[in-house]
Parts: C-alpha cells; structure tokens; sequence
C-alpha cells in the first residue's frame, strides 16, 4: 500500500513509487487498468517500480495491467516545480 500526500503545486493526492533506478516518482493516488502497447501513448508506473507504455482503450483484455501515470503528467500546476533557466550561457 501506498502512503499519500497533497501535491503542493495543486492540492491533488498524489503516491509516491521508488524506481528502479533508485529515484521516488510521484504518481495519481488512483491506480489505471491499462493494456500494455510498446506503442502507447502513455507511459505507465507499475507498482514494482518499472514503467510500461499502454494505453486504457481495451483495458479488459487478459493482458491487462495495474498501473499509476505520473503526477507530472497531470499536475494542473507543473511549473511549480521546474528550475528557472539560466538566461545566457556559459562560453
């Protein structure tokens, strides 16, 4: 299980997974019954902490997977977060 928190940018409640590479992703706190498609459109978290491209058209299939979108996906604030860019570069 999940513990949840309230993303500070939008006041959503948001989970966070652990990567495999180590990093915490936040994700929605509702889980997604997608079809996996090397060729979807999104990209899905899995509990596990791998990603899986899918799509939730035709989710019922035998195929189907649990799965979270980031939250960076649908934050209705993103910018909240980025890093303001450097206005010039370094020669």
């Amino acid at each position: 299980m999940m513990n949840l928190t309230t993303c500070r940018a939008c006041g959503a409640q948001i989970g966070f997974i652990k990567l495999v590479s180590g990093k915490s992703a936040p994700v929605d706190a509702d889980s997604m019954t997608f079809s996996p498609d090397p060729k979807g459109k999104d990209l899905f978290i899995l509990p596990d902490g791998t990603t899986e491209r899918g799509s939730t058209e035709n989710a019922n299939g035998p195929d189907a997977m649990i799965g979270f979108i980031s939250h960076f996906a649908t934050c209705t604030n993103p910018d909240y977060f980025r890093k303001p860019r450097k206005s010039t570069r370094k020669k």
